[in-house]
């Protein structure tokens, strides 16, 4: 099984809906600002809370969604595939796709020869008919002896075998040419015209071998799978998690996909989980298999990708950074900024924390302004991500709120948790 790298517990947050739209892009956007430099690229383009003074800015109070995850990468996978090689041989005389092309099903990949198959077949043809007639003049000279049975029954069974062997010409002219039996991308195909193939098999995502011999005019295909066609429409994941990892998931988890050649998130859900781990080196994992759901344009074989699945989401949260609230004797306050920058000291009563944010219960209404101390730091934090994902375009597989779902796409311009 292949290594996989993951990460616990990375903190999203993003929009909400309706009337909170705009606040909570400001808690979102101005919470960013806390974990990068005063004036700094990250800080500019925020456009919301301004520095109140050195290593402060103000930021405004909105309702968040939050999320808690496990994090994983994997690689993509196709649901269905197809080896196909001929069935006949012969020496190739047309190849219509080359490897990277799409096809539908029965399109024609390519095809051999059909003179010595057409002829084996009008030769079987002539045999049985002429078996046939002798079947019919014994049958119209029998006199019911046993001699006279004897020779119908033989007869008989000579012109089963025939129609065998023309049944066997037709199905070879059939296989001269190779057709497509899943649609999808073509992403191996060794034939070139002129090259000699001899009979092969082919399945479903098996290996498949050709062979046959090379002439003065011609060369021999041979490959190890002949042409593989990969379905473009149900991708899976497979991740390796922790004992502590998975004991958070849960079959139909929502899962969020990113990729490094892919501008957008996509998403889907956790399908399966391993009842057993694989131990390697005294350290136990376990297989996790995710499924990408609604359709998604540009997704190949083998593409690197980073899974966030959710196992905590709340939502409609009214929550702040967890360094804008100071604790002292079990008593929580905040720095609030009211009109002409006025500053006060505020009791709040907090909630639960979900990674760098918590939630405020009492003491704060949404739309005031807090002043928070900023954190100087080289790096950005996954809100960068979040943020900047903010009412952009989201491609396939997002899911209700909530913790198990059947699938679907989320609605074009909306961030998870509407």
């Amino acid at each position: 099984m292949p290594q996989f790298t993951f990460s616990r517990a990375r903190l999203r947050t993003w929009g909400i809906p309706a009337a909170t739209l705009v606040a909570g892009a400001g808690i979102g956007v101005g919470a960013m600002a806390l974990w990068g430099p005063a004036g700094s690229d990250t800080t500019e383009a925020i456009g919301r809370g301004a520095m109140a003074g050195d290593g402060t800015e103000t930021l405004t109070v909105a309702l968040q969604t939050l999320e808690d995850t496990v994090d994983a990468q994997g690689t993509l996978a196709a649901v269905t595939s197809s080896a196909l090689a001929f069935q006949a041989s012969g020496e190739v005389t047309a190849v219509n796709v080359d490897e990277g092309d799409t096809v539908a099903v029965g399109d024609v990949i390519a095809e051999i020869d059909t003179l010595a198959l057409t002829a084996s077949l009008r030769a079987a043809e002539a045999d049985l008919a002429q078996a046939e007639a002798s079947l019919s003049n014994l049958e119209d000279e029998a006199d019911g002896s046993d001699s006279s049975d004897a020779q119908i029954e033989a007869a008989e069974a000579q012109v089963d075998v025939l129609k065998a062997s023309v049944d066997d010409a037709e199905d070879a002219m059939s296989d001269a040419q190779l057709v497509a039996d899943i649609s999808g991308l073509i992403t191996s195909q060794p034939y070139e015209v002129g090259d000699v193939v001899s009979s092969g098999s082919s399945s479903g995502g098996a290996d498949v071998s050709m062979g046959g011999t090379a002439t003065a005019a011609s060369t021999t295909a041979t490959a190890a799978s002949g042409v593989t066609i990969v379905g473009q429409d149900q991708w899976t994941v497979s991740v390796s998690l922790s004992e502590a990892d998975v004991a958070d998931i849960a079959e139909g988890d929502q899962v969020t996909f990113t990729a490094d050649d892919l501008a957008d998130p996509f998403f889907g859900v956790v399908t399966d989980i391993a009842n057993l781990p694989t131990t390697t080196g005294g350290s136990a994992t376990y297989a996790v298999e995710l499924t990408v759901t609604g359709t998604v344009e540009g997704l190949y074989e083998g593409t690197s990708v980073d899974a966030s699945i959710v196992t905590l989401r709340e939502t409609d949260v009214l929550a702040v950074p967890a360094n804008a609230i100071t604790t002292t004797d079990g008593v929580s306050t905040v720095t609030v900024v009211g009109e002409d920058d006025v500053t006060e000291t505020r009791e709040v009563t907090t909630g639960e924390t979900i990674g760098a944010y918590t939630e405020i219960t009492d003491g704060l209404t949404e739309g005031e302004q807090l002043e928070v101390t900023v954190m100087a730091s080289t790096g950005t934090t996954d809100g960068d991500g979040a943020a900047a994902g903010f009412g952009g375009q989201f491609r396939g597989g997002e899911l209700p709120e909530g913790t198990t779902f059947p699938g679907g796409e989320m609605p074009t311009g909306q961030a998870p948790g509407q």
